[in-house]
């Protein structure tokens, strides 16, 4: 008794000129009465683009297991996604790869993809780009306590200024690894920033010397740069190797335009 073996594999829909050669291949390695239908599913909601690959098979699936573990390893299976599932939905078959030239195509044409590619989308349309997120250059080194009043104002008068920032809050999401995330900041970073308070000193904050000292280290091994904002700090706490360094006075944020100015001739050297 014939059994049917289903594959679907997911694509992306942005970018589907490259899964020619993967349907022409199975085309060409598997006849007809082997694998019965070879095709795509298309979904054109543009809240759920997806683009998929069915394969069906009536025989032993193992021969086929085999060949995919050898020509494509990588590809990406859809689980517990079954064809009543895709019925809804743009579903062409190829017999030839005269039929998937044509259909697997760049642009939109209305028919299977209502949307063209992404790379031939953006040429023609620019302003359809993603928007691009900057690379975080500047790790803010602070206090929690300090975060309301210094912190976030300082921080989003950088991003007006175009710098990029490393900021806790935003970089570091729940279940992560707290320890793991701000040696990456640190790491990426070309200049520490190090918001100077009593609160900075404070025992019960850990993180911000901790920070600076990880920084520090970086800092004599590497070219990475270090300013210092003194945002009301008592003199005696400050460590003496803090010390080394001019500050830039907060004075009660009227000292944001002059960190912004220092933080920039420091990315430029």
């Amino acid at each position: 008794m014939e059994q049917n073996y289903l594959y679907l594999f997911e694509c992306d829909y942005g970018s589907r000129i490259k899964e020619r050669q993967f349907v022409k291949d199975i085309l060409r390695s598997f006849d007809k009465d082997y694998a019965t239908m070879v095709g795509v599913v298309v979904n054109n909601s543009p809240y759920c683009l997806e683009f998929s690959i069915a394969v069906n098979l009536q025989d032993d699936p193992i021969k086929f297991e085999r060949w995919l573990r050898a020509n494509y390893p990588n590809k990406l299976k859809r689980h517990n996604v079954f064809l009543e599932n895709a019925l809804p939905f743009n579903v062409v078959t190829f017999i030839d790869d005269f039929m998937v030239d044509l259909t697997l195509t760049s642009e939109g044409d209305g028919l299977l993809f209502l949307w063209p590619e992404r790379e031939h989308l953006e040429s023609q349309h620019p302003q359809f780009k993603c928007m691009k997120k900057n690379a975080s250059r500047v790790f803010i080194g602070h206090s929690s306590k300090d975060k309301e009043l210094i912190v976030n104002p300082l921080n989003a008068y950088l991003q007006a200024q175009g710098i990029g920032t490393w900021v806790d809050s935003y970089e570091i999401d729940y279940g992560e690894n707290i320890y793991s995330k701000v040696n990456e900041g640190i790491e990426n970073a070309k200049v520490g920033l190090f918001i100077l308070t009593d609160s900075f000193f404070d025992s019960t904050s850990g993180w911000p010397i901790t920070e600076f000292s990880t920084f520090f280290m970086q800092l004599m091994k590497s070219n990475k740069k270090v300013l210092m904002v003194n945002a009301g700090v008592d003199p005696e706490k400050i460590h003496a190797m803090m010390k080394a360094y001019r500050y830039i006075d907060w004075n009660g944020g009227n000292g944001m335009p002059e960190i912004a100015a220092a933080i920039k001739r420091k990315l430029a050297t």
